[in-house]
């Protein structure tokens, strides 16, 4: 019998993330001091799982139900493009759902609507894809720091035809703050 591969190949399916939000108080604290867990944004991880989008998404369990969609400085620490998620946390409602009137002091809970390929899954949850994420940051009405513009520069690598792909989808975008993003853009 012979093969085309040396080996036979398998599509396994990424192992599930521990959900560490679900472990009561006092063992996650006892595996934090054991150094069976680490710091992980405002969130905790295996230390075993090196940190990736998945394990990031993993870690604001607590925050991010399966009906939020991480969004801006939340979405690009999830990949990779900000040293943390910054404060308050923010999501959006999935589905244009409307939040509950309830203040968080540690997150922001926003109602946008976003196409289906706006939003990318990472294991159980939701998070705006690198594009998005710097349409979003393009877009904010105030504040665009120095930490914007970096997260913006590492995220537009990770979009397919970069910069000049995301100019062209600004302008075939909603025309809110549509000029006040192509000038952001130009000065990265």
């Amino acid at each position: 019998m012979t093969s085309t591969t040396p080996f036979p190949v398998w599509r396994a399916r990424p192992r599930a993330i521990p959900r560490i939000d679900r472990w009561p108080q006092a063992v996650r604290s006892a595996e934090l001091l054991r150094g069976a867990l680490a710091r992980c944004g405002p969130g905790l991880r295996p230390v075993g799982w090196p940190e990736t989008p998945r394990v990031r998404a993993a870690a604001l369990a607590p925050w991010l139900a399966p009906d939020r969609i991480a969004i801006r400085m939340s979405a690009a620490w999830i990949w990779g493009a900000a040293r943390d998620p910054g404060a308050p946390l923010e999501f959006s409602t999935a589905g244009r759902r409307r939040p509950a009137r309830r203040v968080h002091p540690d997150h922001l809970l926003h109602q946008f609507g976003y196409a289906e390929d706006a939003v990318e899954r990472l294991g159980d949850f939701s998070v705006t894809t690198p594009e998005q994420t710097v349409h979003d940051l393009l877009r904010l009405p105030a504040g665009f720091t120095a930490r914007h513009r970096v997260a913006c520069r590492l995220l537009l690598q990770l979009v397919p035809d970069g910069r000049r792909g995301v100019a062209e989808r600004l302008c075939a975008q909603h025309a809110q703050y549509r000029a006040l993003a192509r000038e952001r853009l130009s000065g990265l």
